[in-house]
């Protein structure tokens, strides 16, 4: 009996970190490596990084989804190392930036690797593959939503596109819920929809690239819809085009859009390209 305990534990133990490896092979870890850590969003160009810094993770902006007309930043970086009170970039030739110190989060490598796993083996089926012909009619706030112009520029992509999509985030100091009274911060009430999201993101074969809380901003948007307090960086990466659009469709991600619209104050979020 002892034997056969010990034989349990043991198998246990090897698929516990079979499946902790399989979170750990996330790109959002390798991007979250150093410290500190900086998100740069660069329009024009972006010069040297300081001695000492190292991309982690970096886009081409493409065209804007939600927030905005346009893209107006060309050029994301996440970077880690330097001096955290110094501009970790050269920006003598951009036409402007905006510079953050964040604190990146790193998921549990071993909640990522059961949540893969369940997306794998089909417990967590796929959002139906129909589009959205315009997210705004779908009772929601319009201002957190794409248009039917975004969306139109998004399935004008080729199949292949497979977009990084890089969201600026603001919080209500307290969630505003409709029809009903909750004492919890924006923040909270954003992390629910959050959670919500990157089961979701998962579900239709994206993946987290980062996520990260603002602790300082060292250079400020002079300009663009980008201009302002922002609370939180992130960016989800998605197999294509369609995919992004899938997720209204899955039942529990369209019920944790009440907490999205409750916590968050305002977003901008741009299709990019990873390079």
């Amino acid at each position: 009996m002892v034997t056969l305990t010990l034989a349990f534990v043991a198998v246990l133990a090897v698929a516990a970190a079979a499946v902790w490896m399989i979170g750990a092979s996330e790109k959002t870890y390798a991007v979250s490596e150093g410290d500190p850590h900086w998100f740069i969003a660069v329009r024009g160009e972006a010069g040297a990084l300081a001695a000492g810094v190292i991309t982690r993770w970096s886009s081409r902006a493409d065209f804007a989804l939600i927030g905005a007309e346009e893209a107006y930043w060309h050029h994301f970086i996440v970077a880690s190392g330097g001096d955290p009170n110094h501009l970790p970039i050269s920006l003598a030739n951009a036409e402007d930036a905006y510079v953050a110190r964040v604190k990146l989060r790193r998921p549990p490598p071993l909640l990522l690797g059961i949540l893969k796993l369940l997306v794998w083996t089909g417990a967590l089926s796929k959002p139906q593959s129909a589009t959205v012909a315009d997210a705004q009619n779908l009772s929601f706030r319009a201002d957190v939503m794409p248009g039917a112009k975004a969306i139109s520029n998004l399935l004008a992509q080729p199949s292949s596109y497979s977009p990084a999509m890089v969201n600026f985030l603001g919080y209500y100091k307290d969630a505003r819920y409709s029809g009903r009274d909750e004492a919890v911060s924006g923040r909270v009430a954003y992390g629910r929809y959050g959670m919500v999201a990157m089961r979701t993101v998962y579900r239709t074969g994206g993946r987290l690239i980062f996520a990260g809380r603002v602790l300082a901003v060292l250079r400020e948007a002079k300009a663009g819809a980008a201009v302002g307090i922002w609370d939180d960086v992130a960016a989800m990466q998605y197999p294509t085009p369609h995919a992004i659009l899938s997720m209204e469709h899955a039942p529990d991600y369209h019920a944790a859009l009440d907490d999205r619209d409750a916590g968050l104050e305002r977003t901008v979020v741009i299709a990019t390209t990873p390079i």
